[in-house]
């Protein structure tokens, strides 16, 4: 979680991706409040993460429901090593855009 004296700023949760056989690869969520986007609290987060990620022993992060018209999201996982590995063809209900594609992201830790 990430706060300033103004409040709670932004957090993520972060776990196996699939339980099992697949438990090596973890997933993260993340959410920042919209008065903060843009100040580096996404990257921070994403940044922890991936450290975290790798403490606990992970070999991989996958995140599997990357809206793509959200062109920030994509382009910090993209900066931070996170290639598209596949596409959900209009998975989201976009509430301007109607129904958008979703991506599938990975990489290695």
């Amino acid at each position: 979680m990430a706060s300033t004296g103004a409040g709670i700023c932004g957090m993520y949760k972060l776990g196996a991706n699939y339980p099992g056989r697949g438990g090596h690869v973890a997933s993260a969520t993340y959410v920042v409040a919209p008065a903060v986007q843009g100040r580096g609290i996404g990257r921070a987060m994403v940044d922890h993460s991936l450290s975290q990620a790798r403490s606990e022993g992970y070999l991989a992060m996958q995140f599997n429901f990357v809206v793509s018209t959200n062109v920030p999201a994509v382009g910090l996982y993209e900066k931070l090593g996170f290639a598209v590995v596949g596409m959900l063809p209009g998975a989201f209900r976009h509430r301007d855009l109607g129904f958008v594609d979703a991506y599938v992201m990975h990489r290695y830790l």
